[in-house]
């Protein structure tokens, strides 16, 4: 039972993280490509009534606080199906924290596709608009990684860096969240 409700729950989460980052990325949602995680991801309209975009528009709180409600409830969730009870504040910074690690690690997968798709587009000389989204869900994540690597032609270093990036903020936020909640440890 825990594992069909952890699925129903990672799968809500991928959802509202793809659906954040297309609104991140400013991938308008008429694009035909785009439109079905609009679709998908409407709750979000519905808590950004609530829970405003900031960052001229890009950055949805709504989705933000929807991924911590779905963290929350996937913490509680396995705790009642387990038999435990979790304090209150355990469960806050529980929650904080690994929906934190789960957005580090969420980018990272985006930036693995998006590798693979540059090497795609190499070899084929085609690319198809779904593929192109995904370079573009990443995008937000690897240009400021840009600005700071040399420019190499067509090795691109930003890449190496951002993973490198990403694995530190991961082991900080590990350290300091397992210092706090021995749950994490």
């Amino acid at each position: 039972m825990s594992d069909i409700f952890n699925m129903v729950i990672r799968f809500a989460m991928l959802l509202i993280f793809i659906r954040f980052m297309l609104q991140f990325a400013g991938i308008d949602r008429r694009n035909p490509y785009a439109m079905p995680a609009y679709k998908a991801t409407q709750v979000v309209d519905l808590f950004g009534r609530i829970f405003p975009t900031i960052a001229q528009g890009r950055v949805s709180l709504a989705a933000i606080v929807l991924m911590f409600l779905l963290r929350l409830i996937s913490i509680s969730g396995n705790a009642a199906l387990g038999g435990q009870g979790v304090s209150p504040i355990e469960l806050f910074f529980f929650a904080t924290t690994t929906l934190a690690l789960d957005f580090l690690s969420m980018c990272r997968y985006l930036i693995m596709g998006s590798i693979i798709i540059s090497w795609i587009v190499v070899f084929t000389q085609k690319m198809h608009p779904i593929l192109g989204i995904i370079m573009q869900l990443a995008e937000p994540i690897l240009a400021p990684f840009r600005r700071i690597t040399p420019n190499l032609g067509m090795l691109d270093l930003s890449p190496i860096v951002a993973f490198f990036v990403i694995y530190l903020a991961e082991i900080v936020i590990r350290t300091v969240g397992s210092n706090m909640i021995p749950m994490l440890g």
